[in-house]
């Protein structure tokens, strides 16, 4: 941030702060002074762990105060779709996987070598990191390959509890769609995703009986009132009937504002009518879509010896455009699926942005990283700064999106104070057992 700026260790002011339009109400905005296309000057007091007040100018009331010098303000970032219990083992498993069912065998091979203490590592350096970097909520789908409970998930709620304080963390079980075609386990998984406060998730590829097997997960999601989440039509062949399906479905059962779709790669290569209707469905029955650039860039159209020619982007500047709730999100972290990445959402905005022409992506779609996802996971803070919010801040060091996504410099605040935990060391990982 700033040279030699040095931030209290209580109450203050934080002044000349960048604030996109996004996160601020839209009757508030004009009571600030425009500082860049998409962005108005604004002044924060923080007290008692909360955004006491926003205002043009600091007051005189004897608090501190932080010059910010027009860095970027957000709230705390909020990751939709991660992949807790597979991150970290990059090393281990070996190798380079350019094809999605190259990814998913490779991964299949090492769970079965995961315990309780290497998942509970693994997960909990990710939380440590992802906090580091600014995140305060995050949902991670969790493998549930057979009726029986994985041990992850017991994992995974043992982590929800322990990190309640400093990460709103939610699960969601993600299971072959082929699973439901056994009634019960698709039941068993349900009431136990139901009985702990999950979300019912499955993946959705081209299949017979894809369209009755989507309707038996409806219903169980019905049933057992439960949100959904799917990986939806990760290929590129010109076949979008699952997310056609989950449209249909979700306005059918009146599930609006309950499901969330990632991937949708196969949009990228359907026919641009076709297409739109597909997002226009999802936009009229509430259904969200969420970006997941790092896993899609690394696996679409891959094989060996040859550079992929189609990225497999969804079309997320025309799904807003419609009207679709779109997210992005840090999807695998160091694993079979993406060897590299770090769960910072500010470099998935950034990558995101290249990847599908996201314009100044820090102006115009912050929300992707913030307000949306907190809808979706149904957080009690919606993301947007205003007085009353807690102060669970990223102070970005950029005055716009060029700096700060050039350069990620940044102060993360938890509850008004600065996070003085840096991001975890990887040698950490390195205990006896199966790490990396």
């Amino acid at each position: 941030m700033v040279a030699g700026a040095a931030f209290p260790t209580g109450d203050c002011w934080l002044a000349r702060a960048r604030v996109p339009e996004p996160l601020l109400d839209a009757m508030a905005r004009e009571a600030f002074a425009p500082a860049a296309p998409g962005l108005r000057t604004v002044c924060l007091r923080l007290r008692g762990g909360r955004i006491d007040a926003l205002a043009p100018a600091v007051a005189d009331d004897g608090l501190p105060v932080v010059d910010l010098a027009d860095g970027i303000v957000s709230s705390g970032w909020v990751d939709l779709h991660t992949h807790l219990d597979k991150s970290h083992t990059a090393t281990r498993i070996g190798g380079h996987h350019h094809t999605l069912r190259e990814a998913v065998a490779a991964s299949g091979e090492d769970r079965a070598r995961w315990t309780a203490g290497d998942i509970r590592r693994r997960m909990e350096f990710s939380l440590r990191t992802a906090h580091a970097h600014g995140t305060r909520a995050m949902r991670t789908h969790i493998d549930w390959v057979s009726a029986a409970t994985p041990p992850a998930w017991a994992v995974g709620q043992a982590l929800r509890g322990a990190w309640s304080d400093r990460m709103e963390l939610q699960l969601a079980s993600l299971s072959p769609l082929a699973l439901f075609a056994d009634t019960g386990a698709g039941a068993a998984v349900a009431a136990v995703v139901a009985e702990q406060g999950g979300v019912l998730g499955a993946s959705v590829h081209p299949m017979p009986g894809q369209r009755g097997l989507l309707e038996r997960v409806f219903d169980l999601a019905v049933a057992h009132r439960l949100d959904l989440d799917f990986h939806a039509d990760e290929h590129l062949h010109n076949d979008i009937e699952g997310l056609r399906g989950i449209a249909r479905l979700t306005a059918r059962h009146g599930w609006q504002g309950r499901v969330t779709v990632g991937h949708a790669c196969a949009l990228s290569v359907a026919p641009a009518d076709e297409g739109h209707a597909v997002l226009r469905a999802l936009a009229e029955a509430g259904v969200g879509l969420i970006g997941l650039p790092l896993a899609n860039l690394q696996l679409q159209d891959g094989g060996e010896g040859r550079t992929p020619r189609l990225r497999g982007i969804a079309p997320l500047r025309e799904a807003r455009a419609l009207g679709v709730a779109v997210s992005l999100a840090s999807d695998n972290v160091q694993d079979a699926f993406v060897p590299f990445a770090d769960f910072d959402l500010l470099q998935v905005l950034a990558l995101g942005a290249l990847a599908a022409h996201l314009d100044d992506p820090l102006a115009h779609w912050i929300h992707s990283t913030t307000t949306t996802p907190a809808a979706a996971m149904g957080l009690a803070w919606d993301g947007r700064l205003r007085a009353g919010a807690p102060a669970d801040l990223v102070l970005l060091a950029g005055r716009n999106s060029a700096e700060a996504c050039g350069r990620p410099q940044r102060r993360v605040l938890h509850r008004g104070r600065l996070l003085d935990a840096g991001l975890p060391d990887f040698r950490s990982l390195d205990a006896p057992g199966p790490t990396n």
